[in-house]
C-alpha cells in the first residue's frame, strides 16, 4: 500500500515534495488521479513505510491542508481511500 498527498494549491506540493526529499524520503509528484476531487492538480506518492515521517515533517515545516488517501491495487483496480492524518478512515472509492 501506498499514500497520496494531496495540496491545497501548487506551491504548497512544491515546498512539500523538497522538505520531504530534505529528509531522504522516496517519494513522487503525480498528477492528481481524476478519482479524487481534492486540491490542485498534483500531489505526492509514498509508501507506507514513510508516512509517518512524511506527515510529521509537513507538520513540523507548518505545510497544512493537505488531503491524505491510501491507495492498494485490487483485481486489477486502484482503490482510494480517504484517510485522516491520524489513521481515521472515511470513505473508499474503487476505480481503474
Amino acid at each position: 500500500m501506498e499514500y497520496i498527498i494531496t495540496f491545497k494549491n501548487t506551491n504548497l506540493a512544491i515546498k512539500a515534495e523538497q522538505c520531504l526529499l530534505e529528509m531522504k524520503l522516496h517519494v513522487s509528484v503525480l498528477p492528481l488521479p481524476s478519482q479524487i476531487s481534492a486540491g490542485c492538480g498534483i500531489c505526492l506518492r509514498i509508501d507506507q513505510n514513510e508516512i509517518k515521517a512524511a506527515l510529521g515533517s509537513l507538520a513540523d515545516n507548518e505545510i497544512g491542508g493537505i488531503g491524505l488517501f491510501s491507495r492498494a491495487t485490487q483485481n486489477g483496480l486502484f482503490i482510494y481511500e480517504e484517510v485522516s492524518p491520524q489513521g481515521i478512515r472515511h470513505k473508499a472509492l474503487k476505480f481503474e
